[in-house]
């Protein structure tokens, strides 16, 4: 489902007819706006708009508005009144939909000679416009736009009821006091994402690290933003499915077994509209306005009389890089000495820019909102033993070397120089160089509490191997005493051969195995502690050295019904 082009649907809250006597009231813009985004792919937009009512029943029009807005959502408060009915409208004006909305009318039809430079004008009625051109009906009969041989140029005297150069939010007030108000409009909107990403430089030694978080504002929309308060929302929102009358337009989150598969869900609807927007900036509204058969369309002929034929019908891109930017253009409105404020909202994390400031159509903006110049860090070389993890136990190699990870650990408290809430995204980590700073790799990072540990790889060791050597046979081992415990055994060993130049430290990692319950390990060769509910273990392997690590795991023999 092409996601964006939903959102020129024509949505209504209800269709009553006004009275043909009542009162007309436009806000043309507001006055305030703020922009709450969530990562979702939607935002909250509030609007207060200083409007003026007359006595008798009104209907009030805020125009403007965000043309992916969900009408059933919409709020209007401060009016005095009562409010009788809304409705949401917008069907873009524009060359297509213009001839589309104009057939039967008539409109003026000029040709220039070229011979001459002369132009005469005569009245033309619209009969069709579709994809394959445009059919009108003159006084000498039915003609295809065109096919005259001479440049032609429509001309229409109104524009049709039913389109609008910008949407429409509308309400239709009782009788009340007259006079000016402040009134607040508020509205979901879909279009608008944002994401945290991260930069973390590792300090000469590996022990410390600055780290710089930044907010990614992306709005997918052709509405722009001035002057607007803006903030962003972390948490996890329930939501149901759009289909199903929902918020969500990657399904309801409930049906997600985990945090990672609704992000790359949300990652792909992201750039499932971004690639829509170029889309629609090379859609052609003129595919009405097809050229004469057999010649084709107009866009495939010589590029001046193309370009000629395009003007002369008026055509104009509804999306281009003067009205709108691009969204490729990143706009970093943060620095190190002005973040985004954090607050604290129930249950999430509200990020609020520490400024107004303009959020324009089809934009990426940057703001940033942490710094912690001094997370003292963990670096390290690691493995881990699991059923379908980094290495699999039912298929660890007897003479192949495994590989272990470069990783980067920290715990998140203020004593560990960092006691912020970290919002998940994607770390980019950058170690000191002779020259500057080398990149070293990223990851994504889960949501991170205050008082949470956060373990990241960032890529493959260089100059260090580890040896696995199983048994002979090397499936768990019963012994004579399996017989009242039901359980199985398992002799592991692993050899780490260093070529650096500098000792290293390495992490073991021994987790779930076999799919046998009550997991266990013991004659360990090194002292073992608990990581994450595994089995771990911390060697230092000396430089240009090797060490080892012996033990046994075990488990409980399934039962039938297990």
């Amino acid at each position: 489902m092409r996601l964006v082009r939903a959102f020129g649907v024509l949505f209504a809250l209800a269709a009553l007819p006004c009275a043909a006597d009542e009162a007309r009231v436009v806000s043309t813009a507001p006055d305030e706006v703020s922009v709450t985004i969530y990562r979702d792919l939607f935002a909250l937009v509030t609007e207060t708009r200083t409007v003026d009512l007359p006595e008798g029943p009104v209907t009030l029009v805020f125009d403007g508005v965000v043309e992916t807005l969900l009408p059933q959502s919409a709020v209007v408060a401060d009016t005095g009144r009562t409010v009788a009915e809304g409705n949401y409208d917008f069907e873009r004006l524009s060359p297509a939909n213009l001839l589309r909305k104009s057939i039967g009318r008539t409109v003026t039809l000029t040709r220039t000679n070229r011979a001459t430079g002369k132009a005469s004008q005569l009245a033309a009625t619209v009969v069709s416009a579709n994809d394959n051109g445009v059919v009108f009906r003159t006084a000498a009969g039915n003609e295809a736009l065109y096919c005259s041989g001479l440049p032609e140029q429509l001309t229409f005297d109104e524009i049709p009821a039913g389109i609008t150069a910008s949407p429409t939010l509308s309400i239709r007030l009782a009788a009340g006091t007259a006079g000016k108000r402040r009134v607040r409009v508020s509205y979901l909107a879909h279009g608008f994402a944002w994401s945290a990403d991260y930069l973390g430089h590792v300090a000469p030694g590996g022990k410390n690290m600055d780290l710089l978080g930044w907010l990614t504002l992306r709005n997918f929309t052709g509405a722009t933003f001035r002057d607007a308060q803006v903030q962003v929302v972390a948490g996890k929102l329930n939501l149901l499915d759009k289909e199903d009358g929902g918020t969500s337009l990657v399904g309801a989150t409930a049906d997600y077994y985990s945090d990672d598969s609704l992000l790359a869900s949300l990652r792909e609807a992201q750039q499932e509209m971004t690639d829509q927007l170029e889309d629609e900036e090379s859609d052609a509204d003129a595919d009405v306005l097809y050229g004469c058969y057999p010649q084709g369309p107009a866009k495939f002929a010589a590029p001046a009389e193309a370009l000629q034929r395009r003007e002369a019908a008026g055509y104009v891109d509804s999306i281009t890089a003067e009205d709108v930017g691009e969204l490729e253009e990143v706009v970093v409105t943060g620095a190190r000495q002005s973040l985004a404020v954090r607050e604290n909202l129930a249950d999430y994390q509200m990020y609020r820019l520490p400024a107004h400031t303009d959020l324009n159509a089809h934009q990426t903006k940057q703001v940033a909102f942490i710094h912690k110049p001094d997370v003292k860090i963990d670096r390290f070389y690691g493995i881990r033993i699991a059923d379908n993890e980094d290495y699999d136990s039912e298929e660890l190699p007897e003479e192949d070397w495994l590989s272990p990870d470069v990783q980067i650990a920290w715990l998140n408290r203020e004593s560990e120089g960092l006691g912020e809430p970290l919002p998940g995204g994607r770390m980019r980590i950058f170690d000191a160089g002779d020259d500057g700073a080398i990149f070293a790799g990223d990851a994504d990072i889960h949501d991170s509490p205050v008082g949470t540990p956060v373990q990241i790889r960032i890529g493959g060791a260089r100059d260090l191997a580890i040896m696995a050597t199983l048994p002979v046979d090397d499936e768990p081992q019963a012994r004579w005493t399996s017989l009242l415990t039901r359980r199985v055994y398992l002799p592991l060993e692993f050899r780490m051969v260093n070529d650096k130049p500098v000792p290293v430290v390495v992490e073991i990692r021994q987790g779930p195995m076999y799919e046998y319950p009550d997991l266990r390990v013991g004659k360990a060769s090194a002292r073992t502690t608990r990581k994450a509910g595994d089995y771990a273990w911390r060697i230092t392997v000396p430089a240009q050295g090797e060490a080892r690590l012996s033990y046994e795991v075990s488990g409980r023999v399934p039962d039938e019904d297990d």
